[in-house]
């Protein structure tokens, strides 16, 4: 962070951190809303969602990197077979849990998605932990300790094995690791992801429309909502992706709680979906361990500024 004066004012710019955290908060309010969305075009196959997700995606990833200037560090991570080899995982990583979200929530099954991507944040934090050498305060972990409560209740609210919420969390807590892990920026990366699987999803999309599935260019509302699937994953997913290169991977799944909330809430409030007791519970414990866990950040925070300013 640093200070500098306009007009006679101390005017103080972003840390890196700060920046990260705005960046994931943008993100995660796109996904968040995005359960609205899918909810207007439930008449649409969720293949057919999750290929327009990925093909519209496309030439709004090529305008940036072109606008960026970043063509070169494209080529460069293209030519490296490890970073290209990553990309092709992170890439078919993405789109098999696009497909599996816009299903769950096209059968009713949104409030089990939601508990996914309520288990995905414990996984970033294991991951952070065994691969990262990130530690954490007392604070920390007791904010921790009431996640992983939260998520239990969540669990036997449900009553059954979360299957569908635990793909969808280890799917997504992969992609984000390993995103984290390659020294390719997030635009440059997500560029090369969704063109990885372009052709594939054109061919998918030919093959719906083959057989009379394919609701693309039928009608110019369904036409139009399908490009905007594609404009909202770009945005969330190049933020998603530009965050966790300036915060702590644990911290980036502590914020993740923001969307599956926002989600549970779409799920009950304007699909009615059925909540009871414990799930109300659940979503209350969640809530104030991302609200402990937040705070013991900001102070941290706050201490390394300060110790860096009398440095």
């Amino acid at each position: 962070m640093t200070r500098s004066r306009e007009n006679g004012g101390p005017t103080r710019t972003l840390s890196t951190a700060e920046t990260g955290v705005l960046l994931a908060v943008m993100a995660h309010l796109i996904w968040g809303g995005m359960a609205f969305y899918f909810g207007l075009i439930r008449h649409i196959s969720p293949i057919e969602i999750a290929v327009n997700r990925g093909f519209w995606a496309l030439p709004i990833a090529v305008a940036v990197v072109w606008y960026l200037g970043q063509w070169p560090d494209v080529r460069r991570a293209v030519t490296n077979p490890k970073h290209l080899a990553i990309l092709a995982l992170t890439s078919a990583l993405i789109v098999f849990n696009w497909g599996f979200y816009v299903w769950s929530i096209e059968v009713g099954r949104t409030l089990e998605s939601s508990l996914g991507y309520f288990i995905n944040p414990l996984l970033n934090v294991v991951m952070g932990y065994l691969f990262l050498g990130e530690r954490f305060t007392r604070p920390q972990k007791v904010a921790l300790g009431l996640a992983a409560a939260g998520v239990l209740i969540q669990t036997v609210a449900l009553g059954h094995f979360p299957w569908l919420g635990l793909m969808l969390a280890v799917t997504f807590c992969l992609y984000g690791f390993l995103r984290k892990t390659i020294p390719v920026g997030p635009t440059q990366g997500f560029l090369i992801e969704v063109a990885i699987v372009a052709l594939p999803l054109l061919g998918a999309e030919w093959w719906l429309a083959a057989h009379g599935e394919a609701r693309f260019g039928t009608n110019l509302h369904d036409t139009l909502m399908l490009i905007g699937c594609g404009v909202m994953t770009a945005a969330s997913l190049m933020l998603y992706a530009a965050s966790i290169r300036r915060i702590r991977y644990s911290t980036a799944g502590l914020l993740q709680y923001m969307s599956p909330s926002l989600v549970f809430l779409t799920a009950v409030f304007v699909f009615g979906e059925p909540m009871n007791t414990l799930k109300l519970v659940s979503f209350c414990v969640i809530w104030a361990a991302l609200a402990v866990f937040s705070v013991s950040a900001l102070r941290d925070e706050r201490h390394r500024r300060q110790d860096a300013a009398a440095a």
